[in-house]
Parts: structure tokens; sequence; C-alpha cells
């Protein structure tokens, strides 16, 4: 017996209309570069308007943790969020680049309901998911 069997009648016929639903996220880790020395001061005041962490921190913090450094993460964002951090970073004279990633996440809708089922736990999901497609669900792709 599977350690989904609870689950069952996604899959089973008990209840018809489940499908996986699958969504894709577009993001992008924002980095800024700097010289082999690290950042000038140019930089480091360009890079305290655009950082919220960096604008609440004294500016002796700052210059502390970002000497020597090679690059600088502004974190990761929604791609188009991420886009325009880009060209704001840009404007400023800082050369920045992005790490892109792709996230799929993947859950259970009834069609026929417009029921959500909500497994709050990650890996328990997962798999579920996994079951339910074993045993014949259908994916069906969301519309960002």
């Amino acid at each position: 017996m599977s350690a989904n069997a609870e689950y069952s009648y996604l899959w089973d016929g008990t209840e018809p209309g489940w499908v996986v639903l699958e969504h894709t996220r577009d993001e992008a880790e924002v980095l800024v570069a700097f010289g082999v020395d690290g950042p000038t001061l140019a930089e480091i005041k360009a890079l305290r308007s655009v950082s919220a962490v960096l604008k609440t921190s004294s500016a002796a913090d700052v210059l502390k943790q970002l000497r020597g450094l090679r690059s600088f993460s502004l974190g990761v964002h929604e791609s188009r969020v991420a886009r325009k951090l880009q060209l704001d970073c840009q404007s400023m004279g800082l050369k920045v680049f992005d790490l892109p990633a792709q996230e799929v996440y993947r859950s259970l809708i009834n069609t026929l309901t417009k029921r959500f089922l909500l497994i709050e736990d990650e890996q328990a999901c997962r798999s579920v998911v996994a079951d339910a497609l074993t045993n014949g669900l259908r994916i069906v792709h969301s519309k960002n």
C-alpha cells in the first residue's frame, strides 16, 4: 500500500476532475561586478541607493562588508523585477549581470469543482504529485 493511499481519490475515479497544475516562475539573481580591488566609492554609493540592506547600514559597515569583494548579490527576484533592477544599476554606472533560474511548482486542482488541494509539507506534496502522475493524472500548465 502506498504511503499516499489517503489521496487515492485523486486518481481512482472517486472524485473526477483532478489534475496536476504546473506553474513556472522565471527568476534571476542580480549581481553587481567590481574590479580586482573591490568596489570604488562611487560604486558603493550607487549600491547603497539600490540595496535596502546597504541603505540601512552605516557607511563604515558597508565599507567593511564590501571591501575586497569582486561582486555583490542584490538577491533573487522575479525576472521582470530583476530586469528593472539591472537597468537601474546600469543607469548609475554599475556593471551588473544576472544568473537566470526557473522554478517549477506543481500542485493539485480539481478542474470541475475548482477546488485546490493544499498540502503544506513540501516533501509530502511532491510525493503525492509523483503518485498522481504515476497513476495517470494529466499535467495542466498555468497561464502566467
